[in-house]
């Protein structure tokens, strides 16, 4: 499959999509992480990395 049968970025929080901007778009963040954004499970492993980006730090609650 072309790298231009991206599958569609998921539907992302305001934080999510802060992050994914920062990094230049959906394609550039799964890039970062040597994901690729055509292919399915990477694209769910990209979202689950971004919502760990979103969570608070387990130390800043102690």
């Amino acid at each position: 499959m072309p790298v231009t049968d991206a599958l569609p970025e998921p539907p992302l929080t305001p934080a999510e999509r802060a992050i994914v901007k920062s990094y230049g778009g959906w394609t550039a963040f799964m890039h970062s992480f040597g994901l690729k954004p055509f292919i399915e499970e990477d694209a769910e492993e990209g979202k689950k990395i971004l919502e760990a980006f979103t969570q608070p730090d387990e130390e800043e609650d102690n």
